[in-house]
């Protein structure tokens, strides 16, 4: 009786060790079946990634080969009791291929009126021309050569002619904004008209010599003047767009003198290229000829027509085929390309198919354990659950 409770005690932990056993191989089995065979285990991942590119620089767009040209003009007539004519026109034109550009631009104003029963008189009369060349060292910088020639009755002036060499960079360049500085030299030479180059006391009265000539100015003047610029261009959205640009010119021969100018645009697009512009400019002498103003503004409502031949470059497509495809005039017995992926390996015997859990899967019996001392029972292993 003793030894039967003995044997007993004895079997016990033995069994429960096998129990433990048959528990670990019963997970390990489910374990395995989770896990497709074959497929390579996860690449590691470190806590600390090195660090990424930063984003890149903003580029400045090279500029498109081609040409823009544009016209304006405006006017006003009134009959009646009082009468007036005024027009004015305006027009720009600007062509680029590779490193070069070229400008054009003229802009023209004159009036006449007077009230009933009075002759007519001539109230403005100004016209101006412009020619410019660019020569791109860098898509941002350029050296260029400015020649104007101006007429203006009012303002004493037969014919003026400006000469300005300098350098323009460009500090802001994007599809709806630029801006841009200028720095440079000018030369100016005026040809005086003879009501004005008379010498005024301080009452605007004609002056005179002591032999009764009425004194005069010089015919012709020239100057030098360094020369600064600041332009901006902004397009709001598609339709209204808005052009500005300040000039100041400072006298190398007489520090008093010094001239001013500023000139914007706003335009409207109204379709089929044509647009409402509002227009301002002023220009300031601080030491005009005598009798005439420090100041002369201007103030325009004008139809616009706009012309552009600048087309956005198409991007180059490949003719080469497709990857796999055969080339065009090979033959097509040609046999089938590897593919760039092997298939993964067959499993080994004994594990369960990578789609055991499809419906009428028979589960694969694990193989007989290879201890010759113990011998556990096949045990089927359930196929993992779908998620």
């Amino acid at each position: 009786m003793h030894l039967a409770r003995l044997a007993s005690s004895a079997l016990r932990p033995t069994s429960a060790v096998l129990g433990a056993a048959v528990i670990l191989l019963s997970s390990s089995s489910a374990f395995a079946q989770a896990t497709p065979t074959g497929a390579p285990p996860p690449d590691a991942k470190t806590l600390v990634e090195a660090p990424k590119k930063g984003p890149e620089e903003p580029k400045i767009e090279k500029p498109l080969d081609g040409t823009t040209a544009s016209v304006s003009a405006g006017g006003v007539l009134t009959t009646g009791n009082s009468r007036l004519l005024a027009v004015s026109g305006n027009g720009v034109y600007e062509t680029r291929w590779d490193n070069n550009a070229v400008g054009a631009a003229a802009v023209g104003n004159y009036g006449q009126g007077a009230a009933a029963g009075k002759d007519i008189t001539v109230t403005a009369e100004n016209i101006q021309g412009k020619l410019r060349y660019d020569r791109y060292l860098i898509e941002q910088a350029s050296l260029f050569l400015i020649n104007t020639g101006r007429h203006d009755r009012f303002q004493g002036l037969t014919f003026r002619y400006n000469l300005d060499p300098g350098f323009k960079y460009i500090f802001v360049a994007h599809t709806s904004t630029s801006f841009w500085g200028e720095v440079g030299y000018d030369l100016q030479h005026d040809i005086r008209r003879e009501d004005g180059r008379a010498v005024l006391d301080a009452d605007k009265n004609p002056t005179f010599d002591a032999n009764g000539q009425p004194i005069l100015l010089d015919k012709t003047q020239t100057d030098h003047s360094s020369r600064l610029f600041a332009g901006l261009k902004h397009a709001f959205n598609k339709e209204v767009t808005f052009a500005s640009g300040v000039e100041y010119l400072q006298s190398f021969v007489d520090s008093t003198r010094y001239r001013m100018n500023f000139d914007a645009l706003i335009a409207a697009n109204i379709g089929a290229g044509f647009a409402f512009g509002f227009g301002f400019s002023a220009r300031y002498d601080h030491d005009p000829l005598p009798g005439k103003e420090k100041l002369d503004t201007s103030s325009t409502v004008s139809l616009i027509f706009a012309f552009d031949s600048v087309t956005p470059k198409k991007a180059a497509t490949c003719p080469c085929p497709e990857a796999g495809a055969p080339a065009p005039g090979a033959p097509t017995d040609n046999p089938p390309r590897p593919p760039a992926t092997p298939p993964p390996p067959p499993p080994p015997p004994g594990t369960a198919p990578a789609d055991s859990t499809a419906p009428g899967a028979t589960p694969t019996p694990p193989p007989p354990a290879t201890d010759s001392t113990t011998t556990t029972p096949p045990t089927t292993t359930p196929a993992p659950a779908d998620h």
